[in-house]
């Protein structure tokens, strides 16, 4: 964050770039200004010093970022009936291709920060629905989801619901139970 603010303190002091987090996390400034600082540490591990006071685009990711973004691993599948926007996640698809948890990470910031782009998403948060059922199932046995758990907490996005679609009574079981 520090080095954010020396960087580029307009970026960092936004009125519009600051109110995300304070919607994502419905107005709890310590848990807003907690989440502000690791999203910028992320962002540096993610994309480096030259990128982190500077909103991501698509030509800030390299060709597998872009193959990871293409598979549709975490993807924006429209808007449900109170104009939520729909994030789903099928993590089974890492099975189809080699791509290094980096380029997924890489490819879930720049998707969940367009989601962002939009004021309504902001302020009504977004439907997630993880779909883990046949194929779709991911077989990396855990890899890189501390990594995805990390991301997931440093980005200023209130998840409204979650579904999980499972056909497996195990994970049912540990859901229901955790």
């Amino acid at each position: 964050y520090e080095l954010a603010e020396t960087m580029n303190a307009g970026y960092v002091g936004a009125r519009a770039f600051r109110i995300i987090f304070l919607r994502g996390n419905r107005y709890d400034a310590k848990t807003s200004a907690n989440q502000m600082l690791n999203f910028f540490e992320m962002k540096q591990q993610l994309f480096g010093n030259e990128k982190l006071v500077k909103d991501i685009t698509i030509d800030d990711l390299d060709e597998d970022d872009r193959e990871a973004l293409k598979l549709g691993i975490f993807r924006l599948a429209g808007r449900d009936t109170s104009n939520r926007q729909i994030m789903v996640g099928m993590p089974g698809l890492r099975n189809l291709r080699n791509l290094h948890v980096q380029n997924e990470l890489r490819a879930r910031f720049y998707t969940t920060m367009h989601a962002l782009s939009s004021e309504q998403t902001q302020m009504k948060g977004v439907v997630t629905i993880m779909y883990t059922v046949g194929n779709f199932k991911d077989r990396s046995k855990g890899v890189g989801g501390l990594e995805h758990r990390r991301l997931k907490l440093s980005l200023p996005i209130h998840t409204a619901a979650f579904h999980f679609c499972l056909d497996d009574p195990k994970q049912y079981i540990l859901l229901k139970v955790g």
